[in-house]
This record gives structure tokens, C-alpha cells and sequence, in this order.
């Protein structure tokens, strides 16, 4: 049915030699062959740019970085070089089951009113043993009451969009540079302007990485940022603003600023808070840079 449309697969690289092979691997093996896979090596330190320069198959395209730009510009890098009729993604370090993309097209081209699928994933270590495998709802009315609700309702490189997706929200928000959740806030604006659904098929492998910044449970960071897209997402659905909308940074930070003290211990946050307010009458013109400043130091 989705007859020779092309898929653009997104996959920013940064030191994963151990795994790359297999992520490129798993995409150039998938049973729907009209696709082109984007790779940027992001100035790794390791072999995995030569590892990637290895392959020969004509629809790998190379962006490769001449510095270091972390994961989001990359990324921004490859939305905006992607020719296909539908985008999706492939992490370095992650693999995918063999019909992904045939099923997830074809969920997208059976259903035309909606814009975005995703799936359910297996969450592997690094011996690819399985650890656990997610049950993420299934309607776009039960997503969004979900999301709304600060519940986990999918990951972002298991999604597959109309690229007219893209052309409507953008790439990723520079605001979460090098700070992760970045695609959890795109993922709330399409919640906002699309219908969205995920297949119950479990075709995405996601290797669990105890230093990564998308590990939700164990990274207050990430918990953080999560409720700061939920808090802005109920913000939108109430027909308020969206502080990173109308570029208002200084709002965003201290509503970050506000979510880190909750997530810290009490006597941690009274020293936090005292050196944050004692610089913020110094600094008054840059109060808010303080903010975001101080709640991530806290975790790091």
C-alpha cells in the first residue's frame, strides 16, 4: 500500500563502537526497503565514524560533524537534510526488529488521520538480555490523557511521522541542549496539533544505559524536564502559553528551577536556595539563568 514511498531514518552517532554495527545493521535488513538512513558521527573518539564509512549500500547518506555538536543539533542536522514522506529514528546504540517501518507505515497509511505512530519496546542491557518490555497505550484519547498525567507514553526513536509533522512543529527545541527530553517536547507538540497512536507490536530495542540522560528513573534531570514539558503541555491545553513558544526562557527556568526543589532533599535545598536568591539580588537582569543553572548543577 505505502507502494515506494521513501522513509528517512534520523541516527545521530556518538561513541558506540559496540553497538552501531547493529543499529545500521538492523535498518538496512528491514522488510520495506525504500528508506535512506542519515548518519552523523558526531566527532567521535572511538571507531565508530570508520565503522559507518565501512558500508557501501547506496542509501546510507553521511553528515558526519567537523565538531562536536551533541545530540540535538545533530539531529536538528539530519531533520533538515531528511527527503523523505515520513521520518523516523535509529539511536546509535539501539536496534530495531526487522519489520518495523513495513508495520509502522502501514499503520500511518491505513490511517490518514493520524500523523504519528509508535510502538512498543523491548528494553535490553548490554548483552542485549531483555529487561522488560513497555505496554504503552494504544488511542490517541488515551495517550494524551496519559501524557497529560506526567505517564511515560512512548520513545521518541520508536516514532514515525508524516513529514508534514515536521513542517508544522519544527525540529527539536534548542532549549534542551545537551540537557536531553528533547524529543519528549516535540513529542507534546504533536500531541497538540495531531491525532497519534502506537501499534502494540514491540519492534523497538532500546539498550538501557545508566549514564544516559534519557534514563527516566534514575536520572532526576530527566524527571525534572518531563514535568516541565507536561507542565507547558497542560499549559497549551487550557489555551495559556507556552513559555518556550513565545521564547520566554526566563519563565521556563524558573519553572524548572521550581520542579529541581522538589526532586532534592530538604536540607540540600535550603543551602540551594539561600546562594540562589543571594546571587539573584545581586544578578536581578539575570535571575533566571541562575535558575537553570543551579537545578541541573544539583544532579551532576
Amino acid at each position: 500500500m505505502a507502494g515506494n514511498k521513501i522513509i528517512s531514518i534520523l541516527m545521530p552517532a556518538y561513541n558506540c563502537e559496540k553497538y552501531v554495527r547493529a543499529a545500521i545493521d538492523s535498518i538496512l535488513k528491514q522488510t520495506y526497503p525504500h528508506l535512506e538512513l542519515l548518519i552523523a558521527d558526531d566527532c567521535s573518539k572511538d571507531s565508530t565514524k570508520s565503522i559507518i564509512d565501512s558500508y557501501t549500500d547506496p542509501r546510507i547518506k553521511r553528515f558526519h560533524n567537523e565538531s562536536n555538536m551533541g545530540y540535538l543539533q545533530a539531529s536538528n542536522k539530519l531533520f533538515r537534510a531528511c527527503d523523505g514522506e515520513y521520518i523516523t529514528f535509529q539511536d546509535a546504540d539501539d536496534y530495531s526488529a526487522p519489520n518495523r517501518l513495513e508495520l509502522l507505515i502501514e499503520f500511518l497509511e491505513k490511517n490518514l488521520d493520524y500523523s504519528c505512530v509508535g510502538s512498543n519496546i523491548i528494553k535490553v542491557d548490554d548483552l542485549d538480555k531483555e529487561l522488560y518490555i513497555t505496554n504503552f497505550p494504544l488511542t490517541d484519547s488515551e495517550i494524551k490523557s496519559r501524557f497529560a498525567d506526567t505517564r511515560v507514553v512512548m520513545t521518541g526513536s520508536s516514532l514515525m511521522v508524516r513529514k508534514e509533522v515536521v513542517e508544522k512543529i519544527g525540529y527539536y527545541n534548542l532549549y534542551f541542549d545537551r540537557l536531553g527530553s528533547e524529543d519528549v517536547y516535540w513529542f507534546s507538540l504533536i500531541l497538540s496539533h495531531f491525532k497519534v497512536g502506537n501499534i502494540p507490536d514491540k519492534l523497538y530495542y532500546y539498550r538501557t544505559n545508566p549514564t544516559s540522560v534519557t534514563s527516566f528513573f534514575k536520572n532526576p534531570k530527566t524527571k525534572v524536564l518531563h514535568n516541565l514539558v507536561v507542565f507547558l503541555y497542560r499549559r497549551r491545553n487550557l489555551g495559556k502559553e507556552d513559555y518556550l513558544q513565545s521564547n520566554k526562557l526566563k519563565k521556563t527556568d524558573n519553572v524548572c528551577w521550581f520542579l529541581g526543589l522538589l526532586n532534592i532533599p530538604n536540607n540540600k535545598k535550603i543551602k540551594i536556595l539561600f546562594k540562589y536568591i543571594t546571587l539573584s539580588m545581586q544578578y536581578p537582569q539575570t535571575s533566571g539563568l541562575f535558575a537553570k543553572d543551579f537545578m541541573f548543577k544539583l544532579f551532576n
